[in-house]
């Protein structure tokens, strides 16, 4: 089966944007909830987010039937409808457990950064240090800002605080170490972050 063509690109380092093959999309948002919502989703350091953990976020409540059928109702049934317009698809997953984002409908730049450096972290324990410098070179290119600044709620918050220790402390330190001694990183960079949830 053919990939789809991603024509949605979410811009979340530096600032939060959504365009469609190069104009600016979902600009104005019906409901400041709903966008908070959906930013929780874009979070490269998880896959999905259970039921149980987005109603922790959003209310600081754990999930009860009441709470689950309010979030589909209020939140999930419009942001759906509204994404389907503005962006021509409905990229959200919603399964019995969890709910998460269709990677293959859109492309998030954090998570291309985060790939990118996991990509050089492993380069670097199989001691391929050209290639691993590399990766560390374009995920520094890649990181343009920090994650969705000026956005709210602790799932964004935990996000934007991991990424930029993975940014300063892999990154940075990868580009001074193989400046400096013209090797990769050693293990201990590895250690640091091929863990993260």
């Amino acid at each position: 089966m053919d990939k789809p063509d991603i024509t949605s690109r979410i811009q979340t380092l530096g600032r939060f944007s959504i365009t469609i093959d190069g104009k600016p999309a979902a600009t104005v948002w019906p409901d400041e909830t709903l966008k908070l919502f959906f930013c929780s989703l874009l979070s490269p350091l998880d896959l999905y987010f259970t039921w149980d953990r987005i109603c922790r976020s959003m209310w600081d409540a754990p999930l009860t039937p009441s709470i689950k059928r309010r979030l589909k109702e209020k939140i999930l049934h419009p942001l759906g409808m509204f994404l389907s317009e503005e962006l021509g698809c409905n990229p959200l997953i919603v399964g019995p457990e969890s709910i998460r984002i269709d990677q293959q409908r859109v492309h998030i730049d954090a998570h291309e950064f985060y790939r990118t450096v996991l990509e050089g972290l492993q380069l670097s324990s199989l001691v391929d240090h050209s290639a691993a410098r590399e990766k560390f070179n374009e995920a520094n290119i890649l990181y343009t800002g920090s994650y969705l600044p000026g956005i709210p709620g602790k799932i964004t918050e935990n996000a934007r605080h991991d990424l930029e220790t993975m940014y300063r402390t892999t990154v940075m330190d990868a580009m001074t170490l193989s400046r400096n001694s013209g090797h990769s990183p050693r293990n201990h960079l590895v250690r640091t972050f091929v863990a993260l949830p």
